[in-house]
């Protein structure tokens, strides 16, 4: 298994460091050194992982999240990555990246339930909610990303779900009765069965994991809408 998906999941099953041994530090220390943390749009959910797994004492993986964090934009969010200059010019201002910026928000929340307030959570918590969370500034109709309005699991550096990014928003303190997470509600609970569980909408065709099938009740989705409310 590619190293990557394999800290993914062990992170998404609730293991830690301490549970699986030495040989993940292996993994671990491995992947950081041949990439750097640099995995595409992937770096922000990759250390989110790490956190969940128990290695944000590191220091090399501290230092890091300090880095990145200190990247974020004006408005709240974090900027295209990618060198290609049709996409992402030097030369011309760009708005931040709303796929890049929900990785971010799944990283400090995962920060905050450890009891560490990074600087940036207001200003990132304040790009979604002023936004309903999901929709462009311009048109409160249209969602930035697509898959934002799905229960997509398990999650992809580019692809997250309505259930993460609203339980995200939960841990941050974004308060149940806001206008923000009023909708957040309602876009996952259009997901909602009659007896209380919540569909599997979409997911990759070779996931991480064995999550469930699509179309179907999911035991993951309704852990993650239920933590959120």
């Amino acid at each position: 298994m590619d190293k990557n998906i394999s800290i993914m999941a062990f992170a998404e099953w609730g293991l830690t460091r301490a549970d699986i041994g030495s040989d993940i530090d292996k993994e671990v220390f491995s992947l950081i050194q041949s990439t750097g943390f640099k995995m595409l749009c992937g770096e922000p959910y990759l250390l989110r992982n790490l956190v969940k797994l128990g290695y944000y004492q590191v220091d090399i993986v501290k230092e890091e999240i300090g880095y990145m964090l200190g990247k974020i934009k004006e408005d709240g969010g974090f900027g295209c990555i990618s060198s290609n200059k049709k996409i992402n010019d030097p030369k011309k201002p760009h708005k931040s990246c709303a796929r890049l910026t929900v990785e971010y928000l799944l990283l400090v929340a995962e920060l905050h339930l450890l009891g560490i307030e990074c600087e940036c959570e207001s200003a990132l918590v304040h790009y979604f909610t002023k936004r309903n969370i999901f929709y462009r500034t311009d048109n409160r109709e249209t969602p930035m990303v697509d898959v934002m309005l799905e229960t997509f699991y398990p999650s992809d550096p580019i692809k997250v779900g309505v259930q993460n990014i609203v339980y995200a928003l939960r841990v941050l303190g974004c308060p149940g009765e806001s206008e923000a997470m009023q909708d957040g509600y309602e876009v996952l609970n259009q997901h909602r069965l009659d007896n209380g569980r919540y569909l599997l909408t979409a997911s990759k065709s070779v996931p991480a994991f064995k999550a469930g099938k699509v179309g179907e009740e999911n035991k993951w989705i309704t852990l993650y809408a239920y933590m959120a409310q």
